[in-house]
């Protein structure tokens, strides 16, 4: 999908503000409360199942070290939006190299939203 420079600006500015406004005590505490709905059924919910398969097989794993696996995870995925953003500058491919840099914009901005809206929700509701 090609993404026209004003586009690209446009969005940005839209999820910087969607990440200010995940620091706020309303719409943050909103905003991690559906993070922490989509964590339980999306991710912990997988995590707890293969972590099952993996103890009848005789591997145990715990929990830190199955969130550093998932960071692992996650890293790889911005470490490849990065270099699918420099392969398509060097083919130059600007709405395409555009359009890979709101992906990796966006897997940036989804945990910084996170951390600052749960602290949020946990501030709003002592």
């Amino acid at each position: 999908m090609a993404m026209s420079q004003r586009a690209f600006i446009t969005l940005l500015i839209l999820m910087a503000v969607l990440v200010a406004l995940s620091a706020t005590s309303f719409l943050g505490a909103m905003i991690g409360f559906l993070f922490g709905i989509a964590i339980a059924f999306f991710v912990a919910g997988p995590v707890m199942l293969i972590g099952k398969v993996l103890e009848k097989n005789g591997i145990a794993i715990s929990g830190q070290t199955a969130l550093w696996v998932l960071a692992g995870f996650y890293a790889l995925l911005i470490l490849a939006a990065a270099f699918q953003i420099w392969r398509r500058l060097q083919r130059h491919e600007p709405d395409q190299a555009r359009s890979a840099g709101m992906r990796l914009a966006l897997l940036v901005a989804l945990p910084a939203m996170a951390w600052l809206s749960v602290n949020a929700m946990q501030d709003a509701w002592p």
